[in-house]
């Protein structure tokens, strides 16, 4: 892993200052000391390690506070508390389309709407390719 992070991109979490890197545009993963950091951090808060690697590059997002998306490199899953899911079609997204995506959602809508979903990956997969 180490060597893939000479040339895979580097992004850095503005909260703590942990760095990690994304293999093949979709799988975030850290090395050397911003992983020691990362697993003394979590054992000093008592948060587990996997959850919180997932909030901190974006994989789960806390859409509202009924509502979580998690997000794999083969698609994405909104639930609700209550029970409601939808699956959306995410696989051909890379890290950046997804990451610009949930950045940039509008505030309102319905999150198990298959339209506001697609309408959302559109505008992001078109502004990264710009």
């Amino acid at each position: 892993m180490e060597e893939w992070a000479l040339t895979a991109p580097k992004y850095t979490d503005p909260a703590t200052g942990l760095s990690w890197y994304v293999i093949d545009d979709k799988q975030p993963y850290m090395t050397g000391e911003d992983a020691e950091k990362f697993l003394e951090m979590c054992r000093e808060t008592g948060e587990f390690p996997l959850k919180k690697f997932a909030e901190m590059v974006g994989t789960i997002q806390h859409l509202d506070d009924n509502t979580t998306a998690y997000i794999a490199d083969n698609g994405t899953v909104i639930k609700s508390k209550d029970g409601k899911e939808l699956e959306i079609d995410t696989s051909s997204m890379t890290y950046d389309m997804i990451m610009n995506m949930f950045r940039n959602l509008p505030k309102s809508g319905n999150y198990f709407d298959s339209s506001y979903w697609q309408k959302n990956i559109q505008k992001a997969m078109f502004s990264v390719e710009q």
